[in-house]
């Protein structure tokens, strides 16, 4: 059997909690002690070799693996191998590879008196080797097994007990992501210890089915379902939008999403496959990310509008940093659902070039964590990330951007602040505008006098908006170079050397 084909792997069952021999098998090449072997010695050497490694995590399926456990193994909890039985609607949504080969081949199920027993083996090996989270796939699952004990509602309680006590247990509380879960069972019983899980499809990075063009508009479902079901999950769990490919070919538009998401950023690279140009622009040289406090959702306007089929409407998604706000435009529109057919389709007769309206206003600036004050704002400095340009808008003033087929544009917003003794003066940071987020890297900001202070996270161009040339600019205290133009003060600030050290920048007035 090649388990790297696709959907071969669904009929396996776990025989051991422990690695397999690969990872049992791997020498440590740093020591030559016979104790450094095996899969702690080897997570040992990962985060050695890359400093920036804090975290590692294994995958496993909510039932062990894909096909649960195999039946009457030594030193695993009893289980015996139950055929999923699809309700009518499931049996109405989209066919899918996973499901079909679990259905035709069982899953051997632990009874729910034994789950503990099962994440109890499970993490406390994985704890005693170094790892620091599980990844919970197939979630879903539980409803297709669940006739013969007691119901899915007494299924899953059983076993998210026993995960949620497990994951406290080994995990710090909350050391784990779910994928698979988009079931009811799972947002009432499984959120205890899951604060975060994937609210998409996988990455398709072609279609399935064969069309050659899947490899453009199922990038646009993507996005479209991360968006729109952010909506309902977000009450439950933090979006997760799940990974992507920096080669593929709409890599850049899946990275201004996951970018402003507000959610973890995964690349699924292949080894050696990678656009360092792109994931510059998401990640800082450590390895961090500059995420928004938020998450992203669509905009009001979009709420009862088709993105992907109405050849007209572009998602337009908002998000909130510390002292900015940010709008992504996507041309999604292209393919999607199909009633008929059950599966996603090509919809081609819908992808053109679009135009939309925007304004600050688009952004829930009350509905964050800490609520953005607005009221009183008069203007705001929007700056078009891959225009480069800045506007001035008022707060009813709207901007046209006009997007190709899957193309895309991020819109930095900021409110201008009137300095309290130049009055004449107005500022508003825009942030680095060599990453994607460009906001997020502004991690405090204060006002006094002639004086703006801004402490940044990361590196490269920091742009802002001032209506008056500063007098001089400092970073860390030294004195600093800068350039004045177009009402913008450009600047190049250095990396400290961590993301927990800030770059403490002054403009004096």
């Amino acid at each position: 059997m090649n388990r790297t084909s696709a959907g071969e792997q669904m009929p396996c069952r776990l025989i051991r909690f422990q690695e397999n021999y690969k990872f049992r098998n791997y020498k440590s090449k740093r020591n030559d002690s016979a104790s450094d072997t095996g899969m702690g010695a080897f997570v040992k050497d990962l985060k050695t070799a890359f400093g920036s490694v804090e975290h590692v995590y294994v995958w496993h399926a909510l039932c062990g693996y894909w096909g649960g456990l195999r039946p009457r193994t030594l030193g695993l909890p009893p289980a015996e191998v139950v055929k999923p039985r699809l309700s009518p609607g499931l049996q109405m949504t989209m066919e899918d590879l996973a499901v079909d080969k679990i259905v035709n081949n069982g899953v051997g199920l632990v009874r729910p008196e034994s789950a503990a027993e099962l994440y109890e083996g499970l993490h406390s090996h994985l704890e005693s080797v170094g790892i620091d989270g599980v990844k919970v796939d197939v979630i879903h699952l539980l409803e297709m097994l669940c006739e013969d004990y007691g119901g899915r509602v007494e299924l899953a309680k059983a076993y998210y007990q026993g995960l949620t006590d497990s994951v406290k247990k080994h995990f710090g509380g909350n050391g784990v992501i779910a994928s698979m879960e988009h079931c009811n069972d799972f947002m009432f019983l499984g959120t205890d210890s899951i604060c975060l899980g994937r609210v998409g499809d996988d990455f398709w990075c072609t279609d399935p089915s064969g069309d050659p063009n899947g490899t453009f508009w199922l990038q646009g479902c993507h996005m479209v379902h991360c968006a729109y079901n952010s909506l309902w999950m977000g009450n439950f769990i933090h979006p997760d939008w799940d990974m992507f490919q920096s080669t593929h070919p709409c890599a850049a538009f899946h990275a201004a999403s996951r970018a402003i998401s507000g959610g973890p950023i995964y690349i699924s690279d292949s080894v050696g496959h990678h656009d360092f140009d792109l994931l510059k622009r998401m990640a800082l040289p450590d390895g961090t990310i500059l995420r928004c406090d938020h998450y992203a959702l669509p905009t009001r306007d979009c709420l009862f509008e088709d993105p992907l089929h109405d050849g007209k409407t572009v998602l337009k998604i908002w998000n909130l940093n510390k002292f900015t706000g940010v709008l992504g435009a996507f041309n999604c529109q292209g393919g999607g659902w199909c009633r008929k057919a059950r599966r996603n389709k090509s919809a081609a007769e819908f992808s053109r070039t679009l135009t939309v309206t925007t304004s600050p206003m688009d952004i829930e600036w009350q509905n964050g964590k800490k609520p953005f004050p607005v009221e009183g704002v008069e203007l705001f400095a929007v700056y078009l990330s891959r225009a480069g340009k800045l506007l001035l808008l008022k707060p009813t003033e709207t901007v046209e951007v006009t997007l190709d087929p899957f193309g895309y544009e991020l819109l930095t917003v900021s409110p201008v602040k009137v300095l309290p003794s130049k009055k004449a003066v107005r500022f508003a940071p825009i942030g680095l505008v060599n990453m994607l987020n460009s906001g997020g890297a502004i991690q405090a900001l204060q006002v006094e006098g002639s004086k703006v202070k801004m402490e940044v996270k990361g590196a490269g161009e920091i742009k802002a908006f001032a209506s008056a040339r500063p007098v001089e600019c400092r970073i860390n205290g030294e004195e600093a170079g800068f350039v004045y133009k177009k009402n913008m003060v450009d600047l190049q600030v250095p990396w400290s050397g961590s993301s927990s050290k800030m770059c403490l920048i002054e403009y004096n007035f």
